[in-house]
């Protein structure tokens, strides 16, 4: 019985050692098989038609990109002039549009109110004492007249003209002093007129309702603003420069400003602010662009991206097709012709424009550069070339 169950074993471990052995050959085989077959395919591709177009001096525009927040032309905090006062109406909510000049909120003005009905009041008894003063006045100089002209004829003492005399002077000072008092109830009035019209909150500017920070019932704070104006209707982005591009800038320069809501579609703004200094710590000089929203399509806090158009240059270029992209990096490779064999180059790219791209390192002018055909290529192959072209107008 043992003998038999030896022999299984014995048995199956030979079988299992064939299998590995034909597993092998059959791998083995598979393997030159295949290196037979790549030979053939590369003896077949031996030599590579491409088509090349020269690394040209072209002439670029310079553009130079630039990125902001976008900002209200104007924005205004609106302040209660008057502290410590009920709100009573509040007109706005955010979000609304706003004229100047209209009106936004009141506060209670039940005492103001009694205020200035009490100083009418008092202006108006003012201003009746002067009319009496004023008609005593005109009685006493009737009165002066006719005791000067009695006492001019010795039918009067002069103790009556003397009397006379101080009660003229008398009236003269008690209108002044009534005068005076009008004068007084008067400038009363209008402080409490100019105080009244405090109560009621008017838009400084016109604009958009940006912001609310208080509700009806509470109480007034001078250091607290009632709502925040956004003026929409212009819009401006402020942007540093380095001092490279400084001297390219010019005031009514435009802009083109791009924005994530509404992709593809170019928006346009004028350089409108130029700092004249430059900043020793960073270098750079700030800029205002600003740009008419009538059509309030733009808001306020969106992110931009610029572009200003500074003038043409010469510069190194080759068709953006002839570039290729390392995997896994964002550097580019071209592939050069020489002596019929292809020249894997790195390279820089610079400003893209139309068809061609901008080389700023790693190929010099007149290089052969791979337009079609490159997937086939590698480092060192042979390669025909079937047509040959250019990168784009050559400067001058």
């Amino acid at each position: 019985m043992e003998d038999k169950v030896a022999l299984k074993s014995k048995t199956g471990i030979i079988i299992a050692f064939i299998l590995i052995l034909l597993f092998v050959g059959f791998a083995a085989f598979n393997y030159v098989r295949q290196s037979e077959k790549e030979k053939i395919t590369v003896n077949k591709m031996e030599t590579v038609p491409v088509q090349v177009a020269e690394a040209r001096l072209t002439n670029l525009q310079q553009v130079l990109e630039l990125t902001g927040e976008i900002k209200p032309a104007a924005v205004v905090d609106v302040h209660p002039k008057i502290g410590g006062e009920i709100i009573e109406k509040i007109y706005v909510e955010t979000g609304d549009y706003v004229k100047k000049g209209d009106l936004i909120a009141v506060l209670e003005d039940d005492v103001i109110k009694a205020q200035l009905e009490e100083a009418t009041a008092g202006l108006a008894a003012a201003e009746a004492g002067l009319r009496q003063s004023e008609a005593n006045l005109e009685l006493l100089e009737k009165d002066r007249l006719r005791v000067e002209n009695l006492y001019q004829a010795n039918a009067v003492s002069k103790q009556e003209l003397d009397h006379i005399n101080a009660q003229y002077k008398a009236a003269v000072e008690s209108k002044k002093l009534a005068g005076a008092q009008v004068e007084k109830a008067k400038a009363v009035l209008n402080q409490l007129q100019v105080l009244y019209r405090e109560y009621s909150i008017y838009a400084p500017i016109s604009g958009f309702v940006a912001a609310r920070y208080v509700e009806q019932g509470n109480r007034t704070d001078t250091a607290k603003p009632v709502i925040r104006i956004s003026r929409e209707d212009e819009l401006k982005i402020i942007c540093s420069v380095t001092e490279k591009d400084f001297p390219h800038l010019k005031k009514g320069m435009e802009a083109e400003i791009t924005v994530d809501a509404f992709p593809g579609k170019v928006f346009k703004g004028v350089v409108s602010v130029i700092n004249p200094t430059i900043d020793p710590a960073t270098r750079t000089a700030g800029i205002e662009i600003h740009i008419p929203n009538k059509e309030y399509k733009l808001r306020s806090g969106m992110f931009a991206h610029i572009k200003l158009y500074l003038g043409e240059r010469k510069a190194l270029a080759v068709p953006t097709e002839s570039l290729n992209k390392m995997p896994g990096t964002g550097s580019y490779f071209v592939y050069i012709v020489k002596d019929n064999k292809a020249i894997l180059k790195n390279v820089k790219t610079g400003i893209s424009q139309g068809n061609i791209t901008e080389i700023t390192d790693g190929l010099t002018e007149k290089d052969l550069v791979v337009t079609r055909g490159q997937n086939r290529l590698y480092d060192g192959a042979r390669v025909s070339i079937e047509e040959r072209g250019a990168s784009g107008s050559e400067a001058s």
